[in-house]
């Protein structure tokens, strides 16, 4: 390290604010050195990047001041204490100061002598030679190795916990609608332009609400107290106008409190009326008891004298004050039809003053009367859907129907224009339809509020749970799936949000419950592509293949999984099955399935052993006599091209030289699984469909009339066992699934196979009505609902193809029948609702309907209970059976008709669980049994009765329109002949 020297030219410095040239070193002041490693750790430059240089305190003290470090230009951290640039090349200066006088680089340069230097502002002029730079390993001392015992260390803290998962502490449903609700004035609607001369004012307004509650105050007391009339003796003649007396006092003193109400502000609710009412009644047993003994004393007893009869003074007050309060109700129906015609002017200033009209939370209470129509806020808001506040009833019976029109027509324009919310408070709010409105918010992208609604208003927990999913609140979405027990779709929730061991867990439980259900297919599935474990799934599979439900599906599945590892011998395997694994009575299925592996796999050693164990299968079968597996053989010898019609020609023979053989089986009626409660079974073109519930969970079996069938489950526990299948072969190849207790099932996909040639989607929308709404499939992937509300007939049409189930259109019929369409409650299962040529067919506790589209509608009223109805899918014109009380009936609709014409099918009394027409000229009806009518011009003639084991649960259609199906409720599948 050199000395510092004086030049002839004298240098100064001067702090500028601004940064004159680029940092490229800095300045560590301090005498420690692991101030300045650590510093220099810091900035994240290895050593070979940068230059040291000692500094020292002054030219007359050579003890260390500092560290000079020299970094490449742009390299170091902008938070550096003391950095400084270059002049000339050389010359090291802090970065805001100027050199003055100022010089040229050439002038600078001369005048230097060191490699380096440094010019600070406090300690001068310092130059560096070459062999002054600092190795930054000098500074660092290290000990020699000492000998230590280090097998007496102790286990450290263990270590914390992974992180699961971060929440973000969001605010309740009710405070984000809150935020979102918008002022929308708080004008009344007496204030908007009126006819001239027509409005009131302020004291007019606070008059008619007085005299209103006066007026219904005071006939609601005197109804309570005897009317006196002039028949009576004296006595009691002054005792009639005494209590008069007191009514009257009791009324000028209600006046005055109602008078206190509307200046004031006094709460009418809280006021002791009963206080004030026990003061009047012992005041009046006072005087009463003082004016009979005056009344004793004064006059002589005489017989009572017969006057004639007129009315008393009680009787022409109350006349008198229901006059008055009629006048005053005709104010309220002149401010509905205002309200009316605003809609056409002005939707949304009308929205603020709409009335609700239904829902299960209004008339929590009475609020103060008024003549007048209150506004309202017009966004939805979760916290006011349970409150029930005090309401202002108002008779709306001659004006539900319209306003009902203009609220859903609000609804819809709101909807188109976006406004979400706008929308949900009309449906929530003022319709009383929380279905419709959760979904137009989910249709807003407002996914918390609208599962909120699901899961509390709706109780609706699958509904909640997929909207969650939909909006991307994964976690949320993950809680309520898996208290709903599906635990794949929680496993792949989990997966998505990385947590693999949270998604194991859940997978491990899906496949638990899985085996619960004996579905071996979906449990293998599981195993082998979520939980990665191929050697499980085989044998689950092998398991399902000797003692489960699908038997084949199984073992094909089995193979494919093998296949599918690296290096497997799939020969090898087909031998050991055949060998350890495949019971007498199973060779057959095991042939079925190996004649397509072959054609699957085209590997030479699988071909050669499937064909080997072909030949044993064919042979054992054919010394029992059997000769359906000859028939199969082909598939194993696809070279030969003769020989399938070399084994159909063998078959033939052998089969004619049977004489005594009976007419072949065409069909074959296959026994479901008897551990299932079977409930219910519908047709779909050459197969059928049948659900049931075990051990609270659902079970669909599909199955065609060559005895094969197909099994899939559900792990979502049913809270009730009652659940609907809904099929149109004519609208699609969706099957509905609905439950009683409102739970969503995930989507089955029933592919097509060699012995089911349709595929068919198994949905259960959690968006649909909740039970028992009646529910019909429509063309193009649509859905229909009916219901009623007071006497008002309800369809909703949505889309049934997206996720939340779009409100297609919205109509409402008003049916001029003398009797009321209203349930009794006495039937706890949804009726059919029934769809054909663009008209919608339901029945109601006694009445049957048929409604258009286009708004018409019509109603026949019966005097008998009605329990199911049934259409005809072989007659061009709409023909029904319609099961009643006192039998059966036939319903043949006429549009425009007064009455529909009826023909008695069975008059004996005998009423239906269900019907279904077998062909032209059949119709079954099943109860405790089976019967079979024939259809004819004049009527109906009952054909046979059929008796049966077990409870019938549905009769279905086969291939054959002379013969029938029916399943019993322990899946006993027989066939019958309609003769």
């Amino acid at each position: 390290m050199s000395t510092a020297f004086s030049y002839p030219m004298q240098l100064a410095l001067r702090y500028h604010p601004a940064a004159q040239r680029p940092a490229c070193a800095a300045f560590l002041r301090g005498t420690e050195p692991a101030a300045w490693l650590r510093e220099i750790g810091r900035w994240g430059l290895s050593a070979e990047q940068l230059s040291c240089y000692l500094v020292p305190e002054s030219i007359r003290s050579v003890r260390v001041a500092g560290l000079l470090v020299v970094a490449p230009e742009g390299t170091l951290p902008a938070d550096v204490l003391e950095p400084c640039g270059v002049e000339a090349g050389r010359l090291y200066v802090p970065t805001h100061a100027a050199l003055w006088p100022a010089t040229t680089p050439e002038e600078l340069s001369a005048a230097l002598v060191w490699p380096r230097q440094l010019l600070h502002p406090s300690i001068g002029l310092v130059g560096f030679d070459t062999e002054d730079e600092l190795d930054l390993s000098s500074l660092l001392e290290l000990q020699a190795p000492q000998a230590t015992d280090w097998g007496r260390a102790k286990m450290g803290n263990e270590p914390r916990p992974p992180l699961q998962q971060i929440r973000v502490q969001a605010p309740t449903a009710a405070d984000v609608m809150q935020e979102m609700q918008e002022d929308v004035g708080t004008a009344l609607l007496s204030d908007l332009p009126r006819p001239p001369g027509t409005t009131p004012g302020m004291l007019q307004k606070q008059w008619d609400n007085l005299r209103r509650g006066m007026l219904r105050r005071t006939l609601q007391l005197m109804q309570r107290v005897p009317n006196p009339t002039e028949k009576k003796r004296p006595g009691p003649l002054a005792t009639g106008e005494l209590l008069v007396g007191l009514l009257l006092l009791g009324l000028l003193l209600a006046g005055v409190i109602w008078l206190l109400h509307a200046i004031v502000g006094v709460d009418l609710d809280s006021f002791p009326w009963s206080t004030m009412l026990i003061v009047l009644v012992v005041l009046g047993s006072h005087l009463l008891r003082a004016a009979q003994q005056k009344d004793n004393s004064s006059q002589p007893a005489y017989p009572p004298v017969r006057r004639p009869a007129k009315l008393g003074l009680l009787t022409r007050l109350q006349q008198r004050w229901r006059s008055n309060l009629a006048e005053l109700e005709k104010k309220r129906h002149n401010e509905i039809e205002r309200l009316l015609r605003l809609f056409t002017d002005n939707p949304d200033e009308a929205l603020k003053y709409a009335i609700p009209l239904g829902g299960p939370y209004q008339d929590r209470g009475t609020a103060a009367p008024s003549a007048q129509l209150g506004p309202r806020a017009t966004e939805f808001n979760l916290g006011r859907l349970g409150g029930g506040g005090r309401v202002d009833a108002w008779n709306l019976d001659a004006y539900q129907q319209d306003l009902r029109q203009r609220y859903q027509a609000s609804a819809h324009r709101e909807t188109a224009a976006g406004h979400y919310q706008k929308a949900a408070y009309i449906y929530a709010h003022l319709l009383g339809d929380y279905p419709s409105a959760a979904r137009v918010l989910e249709q807003g992208g407002f996914y918390r509020e609208a599962a909120t609604l699901y899961q509390e208003h709706l109780h609706n927990r699958p509904a909640a749970a997929q909207c969650l999913e939909r909006g991307g609140l994964l976690l949320e979405a993950a809680t309520l799936f898996a208290e709903l027990e599906q635990h794949e779709k929680v496993g792949d929730l989990y997966q998505q949000l990385a947590q693999t061991d949270l998604a194991a867990r859940h997978y491990e439980r899906g496949v638990a419950l899985l085996l619960t259900n004996h579905d071996h297919p979906a449990a293998a599935r599981l195993l082998n592509d979520k939980l990665a474990s191929p050697d499980r799934a085989q044998t689950v599979l092998i398991e399902g293949w000797t003692v489960g439900r699908q038997p084949e599906a199984c073992l094909r599945q089995h193979f494919n999984v093998v296949a599918a590892v690296p290096g497997a011998d799939l020969s090898t395997q087909v031998r050991k099955v055949f060998q350890h694994h495949t019971p007498r009575e199973q060779l057959v299925p095991l042939l079925q399935v190996l004649s397509t592996l072959s054609e699957k796999y085209a590997a030479p050693e699988l071909r050669t052993t499937t064909r080997e164990v072909a030949y044993e299968i064919v042979g054992a079968e054919a010394a029992t006599g059997n000769l359906v597996p000859l028939n199969l053989l082909h598939h194993f010898l696809p070279d030969d091209p003769l020989l399938a019609s070399d084994c159909n020609r063998f078959t033939t023979r052998q089969a004619c030289r049977l004489t005594d053989a009976a007419p072949a089986l065409y069909m074959q009626a296959p026994q479901l699984d008897a551990t299932v409660q079977w409930q219910q079974a519908v047709g779909y073109g050459a197969q059928w469909l049948a659900v049931g519930v075990r051990n609270q969970r659902l079970h669909l079996a599909r199955a065609n009339w060559y005895g094969h069938v197909e099994y899939y489950s559900w792990t979502t526990p049913l809270e009730d066992p009652r659940v609907q299948v809904l099929a149109d072969e004519q609208h699609g190849n969706q099957i509905i699934l609905r439950s009683a207790a409102g739970a969503a099932f995930e989507t089955k996909q029933l592919s097509q196979n060699k012995h089911f040639p349709q595929s068919l989607t198994v949905r259960c929308p959690s968006w649909l009505p909740p039970w028992p709404t009646r529910v019909a499939l429509l063309p193009n992937k649509c859905i229909a609902s009916v219901w009623l509300e007071g006497t008002t007939l309800l369809l909703h049409r949505y889309d049934a193809a997206g996720p939340s189930g779009l409100l297609l259109a919205t109509q409402t019929y008003q049916p001029d029948v003398p009797v009321p369409l209203v349930d009794s409650g006495v039937r706890v299962e949804p009726y059919e609702l029934l769809y054909y040529d663009s008209l919608y067919y339901t029945c109601f506790d006694n009445a049957v309907v048929w409604a258009a589209e286009d708004g018409r509608c019509q109603v026949y009223s019966k005097d008998e209970y009605t329990y199911s109805l049934t259409r005809s899918a072989y007659l061009p014109n709409p023909c029904f059976a319609v099961s009643t009380e006192e039998g059966l009936q036939l319903w043949m609709p006429t549009q425009g008709a007064d009455e529909a014409p009826q023909q008695v099918v069975f008059d004996g009394g005998l009423s239906s669980a269900a019907s279904s027409f077998v062909g032209v000229e059949h119709l079954v009806a099943i109860n405790d049994q089976a019967t079979v009518y024939h259809l004819t011009e004049d009527g109906a003639k009952w054909v046979k009765r059929i008796k049966t084991p077990t409870q019938v649960v549905a009769v279905l259609p086969t291939t054959s329109r002379q013969q029938f199906a029916l399943l019993e409720t322990n899946g006993r599948v027989s066939l019958h002949t309609t003769t």
